[in-house]
């Protein structure tokens, strides 16, 4: 009988543990993990979204002032700030090395972020120019700097499937992005 007892009570702590551990990694925002396709496919569709709006900048609708400029820099501003929550709220994939790539996402929004911020600067100081003429001058030199930013976004996916980045995990990750659609959207309009 004491037995049993020892047996129950050992099976409860068990049991406790296990919850306590099982809860604690379920409220931890860092531990979500997300299919590996779907994953993907979210990377892409915010980096594709974005890629249009920093594309857009240079599609400024009718004659190009200064205060479209500042409208389209707003927009991509904040297009810019919601692309990087958006990535870094995806959590990991659900792979082994889940972990790094996370990181490695988060790295790129991150790079992502900090060249729009430079050229965003650089353009704003063109807004300061004397003369239409001079401000269209200005940009036209920019212009290589935005088409880079743009093309920035498909080098975050072909860092993401690097096959040298992580390990095992490379070949279901250069699958996921492979079989993703919003992947293959991504890479038809580059």
């Amino acid at each position: 009988m004491k037995t049993n007892w020892l047996v129950a009570a050992v099976v409860v702590g068990v049991l406790v543990i296990v919850g306590a551990v099982v809860a604690a990694r379920l409220a931890d925002d860092d531990f979500t993990s997300v299919e590996t396709t779907e994953w993907a496919d979210s990377v892409c569709a915010s980096l594709a979204e974005w890629r249009g709006t920093i594309a857009g900048i240079a599609d400024v609708q009718g004659e190009l002032t200064a205060e479209a400029l500042e409208e389209a820099l707003d927009d991509a501003g904040e297009a810019t700030d919601d692309l990087v929550d958006d990535l870094e709220a995806l959590g990991r994939p659900d792979l082994e090395a889940g972990e790094e790539a996370e990181q490695a996402l988060d790295d790129a929004a991150e790079g992502l972020r900090d060249s729009f911020d430079s050229l965003e600067d650089d353009a704003r100081d063109a807004l300061d120019a004397e003369t239409p003429s001079a401000l269209l001058q200005e940009l036209a030199a920019l212009a290589p700097r935005f088409q880079a930013l743009v093309e920035q976004a498909q080098d975050v996916i072909a860092t993401l499937r690097s096959a040298s980045l992580f390990g095992e995990s490379s070949a279901e990750l250069e699958q996921a992005f492979a079989t993703a659609p919003s992947c293959a959207q991504l890479e038809d309009t580059s």
